[in-house]
């Protein structure tokens, strides 16, 4: 099959500072051109004149956004207008047999002139399907025109899929849970650490729920255990060069408690699964509905067990109880008790961290999600 991923207009595939979209097509990609398959994607460009190369046997075709209207209000609609009209001239210059969206139902109709024999499909990573045109009567008759060309709608979680059949209910006999994927050969168990901290990866956020965790170390955990250190990784905004209030508050806290590192966010994959293995056990404590969660996923593929809220889809991360634990949104002594029971139980620990790692590449390794993927290309192939 040829097959053609279309990144949305504001992320440059490969990630050049993580994300999960971005690393889910570039994965996803990989995996698909090693099952033997010719794969493309088309992304916006990474400001530095490429205009393509070929990587672990992908061909990425980018967009070059103009500055002028990559900034400020033009950039509203002008960004996407241009973007997916440059992926409609890629996919009319290499007529791929399938086209495969992401969480773009008005990119999807946009460019779909370009591959008019290709089958569509599209992927949901979360519950906004970001640009449009700015009017909620026109975007959503769009969507619908995207998801209408759609051989087949896929949500990252159960949660999303639901979401997003409750609000375009034409969309169930064609919609699919295909989960992100996790990199079990990067993502491993290597040893045992020695006096590991408690860990959070991710954008140091509001909605992200970073408070929350530092909430219950600060009132329980470290009262019960005053030797355990909370080791905070991650950038104040993926898009935002001056930092948010929340953020430079959350630094004035943590710079008075010297059991808390808060750390700039690493973009190389070797420097973050380490970050990852060196510690007792991972917290996801978003308060925002989480389509999924990648972090979890990365986090028991390298025998960590993880604690994690119920928001969103991110209960589909944990085999409860078994490869990690649950908490109720925003409930910070929950959270404190729940990361207690692990880490305050070596044996518990390690078998929960061993239950973690056999739990993601059983349900979420690149093998189990690339082989779904071809599953679903070959199904709106079908005659």
């Amino acid at each position: 099959m040829k097959i053609c991923h279309v990144a949305p207009e504001l992320l440059p595939v490969p990630p050049t500072k993580g994300g999960a979209i971005e690393r889910w097509i570039r994965d996803a990609a990989t995996r698909l051109a090693a099952r033997g398959h010719e794969l493309h994607v088309m992304s916006r460009d990474h400001g530095d004149g490429r205009a393509s190369e070929t990587i672990d046997g992908v061909r990425y075709h980018y967009v070059d956004v103009p500055k002028s209207i990559d900034r400020g209000l033009p950039a509203v609609m002008l960004r996407g207008l241009w973007h997916y009209e440059g992926a409609r001239r890629v996919l009319d210059a290499i007529k791929p047999d399938v086209v495969h969206h992401h969480s773009r139902p008005a990119g999807l109709w946009l460019s779909k002139g370009g591959a008019p024999s290709a089958k569509q499909v599209i992927s949901l990573h979360s519950m906004d399907y970001g640009w449009a045109f700015g009017y909620a009567g026109w975007d959503r008759r769009i969507f619908n025109w995207g998801f209408d060309a759609a051989a087949r709608v896929l949500g990252v979680s159960n949660f999303i899929r639901a979401h997003a059949e409750e609000r375009y209910p034409r969309i169930r006999s064609k919609s699919k849970t295909v989960y992100n994927g996790v990199d079990g050969n990067l993502f491993r168990p290597e040893g045992e650490p020695h006096d590991a901290p408690v860990l959070y990866v991710g954008r140091v956020e509001e909605r992200k729920g970073v408070h929350v965790l530092v909430d219950a170390f600060e009132q329980v955990i470290s009262r019960q255990r005053p030797n355990t250190r909370l080791r905070i990784v991650g950038p104040h905004s993926y898009w935002d060069a001056k930092p948010s209030p929340y953020y430079q508050a959350l630094v004035d806290r943590c710079k008075g408690n010297p059991r808390i590192e808060l750390l700039d966010p690493t973009y190389d994959d070797q420097a973050l699964a380490a970050i990852y293995r060196d510690s007792a056990c991972t917290v996801v404590p978003s308060v925002f509905p989480e389509a999924l969660g990648l972090t979890a996923l990365e986090a028991q593929a390298s025998g960590v067990p993880v604690v994690v809220s119920n928001a969103g889809g991110l209960p589909e991360t944990v085999s409860a109880g078994k490869s990690g634990l649950v908490f109720d949104n925003g409930n910070a002594h929950q959270l404190a008790e729940a990361v207690l029971s692990i880490i305050g139980n070596p044996d518990r620990r390690r078998s929960m961290g061993a239950a973690a790692r056999e739990w993601v590449m059983r349900t979420f390794s690149w093998d189990v999600i690339a082989a779904e993927l071809e599953q679903v290309y070959t199904e709106v192939l079908a005659p």
